[in-house]
């Protein structure tokens, strides 16, 4: 299966869960609807977003041909903007699934275009090596709610 291929999958799942166990929750934004965004090959995995209207992440999961063998609980994943770290989960009917949180819940967003655009933009962040250029060999684990304002920050340190 290919990251194109995952993302859809993912989306059909969502879809099924946003209209079962999601239903009238009120933590969902009913202007979004679950969209797959950027999924690509990358280091043997499908790394996309996934937009719902109850949250926003940055997901990756094994391409079943090559399987580097996700395990479960906490992943780290080195992109070239930097490391990300990720948790790991079983999501029934699909597997293993890593994510990062990137917006839950979503209220603030006014429309499917806006949310579209953030996670467009959170992918390409990921992807730009120059973005969080440090002077050190390795890079530190980036905090979510820092690289999305564009700033390097290491985990448990203050913004």
């Amino acid at each position: 299966m290919n990251a194109e291929a995952i993302g859809d999958a993912l989306t059909a799942l969502y879809r099924e869960i946003e209209a079962t166990a999601m239903r009238d929750a009120p933590i969902c934004n009913a202007a979004l609807q679950v969209t797959a965004i950027g999924f690509r090959d990358f280091e043997g995995y499908a790394v996309g977003v996934m937009l719902t209207p109850w949250f926003l992440n940055l997901v990756a999961a094994p391409i079943a041909d090559v399987d580097p063998g996700l395990p479960l609980g906490a992943f780290r994943l080195r992109f070239p903007a930097g490391s990300i770290d990720f948790t790991v989960t079983e999501l029934a009917g699909f597997g293993r699934l890593a994510s990062c949180s990137l917006f839950s819940p979503l209220f603030d967003f006014p429309d499917q275009e806006t949310a579209s655009a953030t996670a467009q933009a959170a992918l390409d962040a990921v992807f730009d090596p120059g973005l969080h250029a440090t002077k050190a060999t390795e890079r530190p684990a980036l905090d979510r709610r820092a690289f999305l304002r564009g700033r390097p920050i290491r985990q448990g340190l203050a913004s």
